[in-house]
């Protein structure tokens, strides 16, 4: 009996004992399971020690094959992404393959303390945050022994300027070893304009029986607003050989990144002064000069001429550059054309430039002044206002040229002479003879016209190719002429409808005026003559061009049917006019 409850007892354990064994073995398997389904996540970075400018590599990697990417956007906005590169292994032990992806993301900082890289998320799964200590970096590098090895230097031509006046800021950049992958940051400087003049120059220096090669570049910064302007600092980063490395291979020199700040600048901005004048121009030196296409001071009436108004300020940029205000000269009218606008780089920055032509033409005779042309700008070296001109200018208009016979001097018509007449009634009679049979000559020619024109229509001659029909040329200005009223640029729609009106006949029109003396239209000539009177309006922005292509189709249907009447007829007039 007590054999019995011994083995019932060992039953019993055994019993007791399996459900155990089981339940730990799936405990395993689930465990191992849930490790294969859930994907592990890493970030890493190469190296702790990181320099205010220096890159640095931020590498995240997952175990399996996974169609997402990295979430990059949620990188602090003080880490420029440099470069971002993906990698994939895949590996086979047992049978078994295993898949590895990756991404390296090279990083860059300027700024320095403690900065924190969070979560970055790839699909469901995210990393864990990465806290850097970004340390600050001079505006030098030792290596091999030389306390300077590399070295950047910045400055400004001035400490103090007004608003909107132009700031040379030099960067030099000292090398005095050999670089690889380098790379020069932008300077930023506020509420500023910034631009780099020219190329960057390079030459050698020597300094403390040191070689180096100087690399200089120049910006001109022009600041929008008074106050305490901060020029940033630049950041020189490269890879440098460096010798004190340890290398696996002695015969492949060993690099190391290096990164190099110049300091920044402060500058005093001042506002532009309650005496000076608008358009504000701060300029160290100002031209205003022109030229005419004439080489005298004698013109004619209806005879165009060319004006060339030249403006030229130093540390100003060509859009800087306002408009010449023109006075208003009675008996000239002029056309401007679009005007140039240009620059030049030289030792003292920008040199801004800006060229007006303008058509000339005198529209009546005697003599004629245009008054001086002033501009005033402001002297930032004398802290001044100064005001740049054009001397007056007087002309005589001759009147234009007339035909051949109106143009004889009195003197060249002789004077009246009182004859007698003798009559003799043998040749009166024989005129008459002569006259009678003019006259039935003519009345035979005029029968045997009409008789022509009652011929039927097979029989006519035909008909000519519609003179209304634009050529391409004209339909090409047209084109533009259309265009131009769209926009309302009312200089180039005054050009565009002489130069397409005079392409539709054999007149060439010059004015306006001269248009609408032709056009003989009252509604026509009230539209083109509120145009002619935009040139010289005040506001021309409240002005639109009402003149519509119905408008240009009348005009052309006038031109055409007056340059046909002109050029000749089937039947020549009897008498000349």
């Amino acid at each position: 009996m007590n054999s019995l409850k011994i083995k019932y007892s060992n039953i019993s354990v055994s019993l007791i004992k399996l459900p155990i064994f089981v339940l730990a073995l799936s405990i395993v398997i689930l465990s191992t399971f849930s490790f294969n389904a859930q994907a592990a996540l890493t970030q890493s970075i190469d190296r702790t020690e990181i320099h205010a400018g220096e890159t640095f590599l931020f590498t995240i990697q997952v175990d399996e094959d996974t169609g997402a990417d990295p979430d990059l956007s949620l990188i602090p906005k003080e880490f420029t992404i440099v470069s971002n590169s993906q990698y994939q292994q895949v590996s086979y032990v047992n049978g078994r393959s295993s898949i590895i992806k990756g991404w390296k993301i090279k990083l860059s900082t300027l700024a320095t303390g403690k900065i924190t890289i969070p979560s970055i998320t790839v699909g469901k799964d995210a990393t864990k945050p990465v806290t850097l200590f970004i340390k600050d970096t001079s505006d030098r590098v030792e290596l091999n022994g030389k306390e300077k090895a590399i070295f950047l230097e910045s400055s400004i031509d001035q400490q103090q300027v007004y608003v909107q006046q132009q700031v040379l800021l030099t960067i030099k950049l000292y090398r005095a070893v050999n670089t690889h992958y380098a790379r020069l940051t932008e300077p930023t400087a506020g509420d500023s304009i910034i631009e780099k003049l020219g190329d960057d120059v390079q030459y050698d220096k020597t300094i403390n029986n040191t070689r180096y090669v100087v690399t200089e570049r120049k910006y001109a910064i022009f600041p929008q607003q008074s106050g305490e302007l901060e020029i940033s600092a630049v950041n020189f980063t490269a890879d440098v050989n460096d010798p004190s490395q340890s290398s696996r291979n002695r015969f492949l020199n060993t690099t190391r990144p290096i990164s190099v700040n110049s300091k920044a600048i402060k500058l005093k901005v001042n506002p532009q002064p309650a005496k000076s004048s608008t358009p504000w121009m701060p300029s160290s030196e100002v031209v205003l000069a022109d030229k005419w296409s004439t080489g005298n001071n004698d013109l004619v009436v209806g005879e165009p001429v060319t004006w060339t108004l030249l403006l030229y300020a130093q540390g100003l940029s060509e859009s800087q550059l306002p408009e010449i205000a023109l006075p208003k000269v009675e008996g000239l009218q002029w056309y401007p054309d679009t005007p140039q606008k240009d620059r030049q780089i030289n030792e003292k920055g920008i040199l801004g430039q800006r060229i007006e032509k303008l058509a000339v033409i005198p529209s009546k005779e005697g003599t004629i002044t245009i008054p001086e042309i002033q501009l005033k700008w402001w002297d930032t070296k004398s802290n001044s206002e100064k005001t740049a001109s054009i001397a007056a200018k007087t002309f005589r208009v001759a009147p234009a040229v007339a035909s051949t016979a109106d143009s004889l001097p009195p003197q060249m018509i002789g004077p009246t002479v009182e004859t007698k007449t003798v009559v003799d009634h043998s040749q009166i009679m024989l005129w008459k003879y002569i006259s009678a049979g003019a006259i039935l000559l003519w009345l035979m020619t005029l029968f045997a016209y009409v008789q022509k024109r009652n011929l039927p229509t097979s029989h006519k001659k035909k008909k000519t190719k519609d003179t209304t029909e634009l050529s391409p040329s004209q339909s090409t200005l047209l084109k533009s002429l259309l265009q131009s009223i769209k926009s309302n640029q009312i200089p180039e729609i005054e050009s565009l409808l002489l130069e397409w009106c005079s392409s539709l006949s054999e007149t060439c029109y010059h004015s306006l005026g001269h248009l609408m003396h032709n056009i003989n239209n009252d509604e026509l000539e009230q539209k083109i003559n509120k145009l002619e009177t935009q040139r010289y309006a005040e506001n021309k922005s409240e002005y639109q061009c009402d003149i519509s292509k119905s408008d240009l189709e009348n005009i052309k249907v006038v031109l055409t049917r007056s340059s046909v009447k002109t050029s000749g007829s089937e039947i020549p007039t009897l008498y000349a006019k």
